[in-house]
């Protein structure tokens, strides 16, 4: 058994996690541009930690937290390494939310001898013998240690405040990459919006009405995902064709953001009556769906996304959860729930679409007309151009399904029909070592804000009408009042200057 003295270990833990932030070291050399600078940086957040882990490590709790904190940042760093996300509170949520098909997904050979590693080494400090020494000498020793270490970070961080103050309020998102501390706030920051008793349900629809009991209706949102605009050939993309299918059917709009950079953001906010600016998951009120149920319309959600709909759907009676390969066997569900209609129906159709990093794993074999593509969960084993390739697949097979929706809408007799398709947020592919998505919205790059959005309808006046907005600059705020609109619904939340279908005076 090795035996070592307390200020040993805790150094060498400070090391330890030092070096394991090299993502963040990394950010630091790149963003300041001289090695001094950087160096004297690493310097000072070295004595931070030590000073962190002087106080932390006590007698019989010093092998937990530095196995806690060496696991945790070692996971952090190999996801901020290997796909270039960062670890906040709404990845924490994603994480949470994954079912076992993606959690698999993720799986692979590096990620497994990381984890061994992580094992190892954990086993390995839980060996150790600390010796420590009497009480009244630890906390002298203790003392000494915060104060040299808080010596050195003055007198290394205060002569350089000029250049480093001006540095962290340009490039905030530098502590999102300070693992393990961060990502501990993240979990209370997920435990507060996410996990936290919630209020009593605000109630929002009070006093909605239809106005319009006589026109049969039926509306399909169809919510894609992981679907980013760049790799629209409706919007002018132009390595894949990959939209054959809705490309003479549908109106393609040009400028659309999404509210989030994840599903746990985006589909809340989707269809909530606040904007993105306002909207807030800690907030318990009424959605879309409560509006449009309370007034007399038919709802139907069917999903095979996982993590299903983020607490959307829960107040609805029918809403149906799937976890199938190809998302095509949601056409099948949906004929089912077109045989049951009442006078004004929505469906809302929530895909797995373009989910990576298995982009490969999202479309039948006929659909793989864009080759070579990239066959592993492992993206940084491929060129950016297979990965865009199995990228482009999995658009022609959601291009596909919006198609197959289109046409059973066209047998729909008696009924006014309209669909729009979008997506819940865009995705990274390898730009500037970025991949997936989940980026903090301030900083996220426009491939996992800017999403596609298409409509069509089989009413002309409707088509007139949203083609004028067909270059705007819309995003999922849109989606409340256009849903509204359609149904005639009158609510003081409605506004006209966001509904897409609304003629403008």
């Amino acid at each position: 058994m090795l035996k070592i003295s307390w200020f040993q270990f805790t150094l060498a833990n400070t090391l330890l996690i030092v070096l394991i932030n090299y993502n963040a070291l990394s950010f630091v050399h790149q963003n300041l541009n001289q090695p001094w600078l950087t160096l004297a940086l690493i310097l000072a957040y070295a004595c931070l930690v030590h000073i962190i882990l002087c106080v932390l490590f006590v007698r019989f709790l010093s092998q937990f937290f530095s196995i806690l904190f060496i696991i945790t940042a070692g996971i952090s760093a190999y996801f901020m390494q290997t796909y270039g996300v960062l670890i906040d509170s709404d990845m924490i949520h994603n994480a949470f939310n994954t079912d076992t098909k993606e959690a698999f997904d993720l799986i692979n050979l590096r990620l497994i001898l990381t984890l061994c590693a992580l094992l190892l080494l954990a086993f390995f400090i839980a060996k150790i013998h600390i010796l420590y020494p009497p009480l009244k000498k630890q906390l002298g020793i203790k003392f000494l240690n915060i104060s040299l270490a808080l010596g050195l970070f003055c007198a290394i961080f205060l002569p350089l405040t000029k250049t480093f103050i001006p540095f962290f309020r340009t490039h905030n998102e530098i502590r999102m990459y300070n693992a393990p501390f961060y990502q501990f706030y993240a979990l209370l920051r997920y435990y507060q919006i996410y996990r936290a008793p919630r209020p009593e349900l605000k109630i929002l629809s009070e006093g909605s009405y239809r106005e319009n009991n006589h026109t049969k209706r039926n509306f399909v949102l169809v919510v894609g995902e992981t679907a980013r605009a760049a790799n629209y050939s409706l919007g002018g993309y132009g390595k894949n064709s990959t939209n054959p299918y809705t490309q003479n059917e549908v109106l393609y709009f040009t400028q659309v953001s999404s509210c989030g950079t994840s599903t746990a953001v985006s589909l809340p906010c989707m269809f909530s009556a606040s904007t993105r600016k306002e909207f807030s998951n800690k907030a318990y009120e009424e959605n879309l769906l409560d509006f449009l149920s309370k007034t007399g319309v038919k709802i139907t959600w069917l999903d095979n996304n996982s993590g299903g709909c983020q607490g959307v759907c829960e107040r609805l009676e029918d809403a149906k959860i799937f976890s199938e390969d190809y998302d095509g066997f949601l056409l099948g569900e949906l004929e089912k729930a077109f045989q049951n209609l009442e006078a004004a129906n929505f469906f809302v159709v929530h895909l797995q679409g373009s989910h990576g990093p298995a982009y490969y794993k999202r479309y039948p074999q006929e659909f793989k007309k864009f080759t070579p593509t990239c066959d592993t969960n492992e993206l940084a084993k491929c060129t950016m151009d297979q990965i865009a390739n199995a990228y482009d697949n999995s658009i022609l097979y959601t291009d596909y399904i919006v198609k197959e929706i289109i046409e059973r809408l066209k047998k729909m007799q008696g009924y006014q029909n309209t669909l729009i398709y979008l997506s819940d947020h865009g995705e990274s592919l390898g730009e500037n070592g970025i991949y997936l998505h989940g980026m903090p919205y301030a900083i996220a790059p426009k491939t996992q804000t800017h999403i596609p959005l298409m409509l069509w309808s089989d009413d002309e006046g409707l088509k007139n009408t949203a083609l004028k907005r067909k270059n705007l600059e819309l995003s999922h705020d849109n989606i409340f009042s256009t849903v509204l609109g359609y149904f005639e619904i009158k609510t003081p939340l409605y506004s006209e200057g966001l509904d897409l279908l609304r003629a403008q005076d």
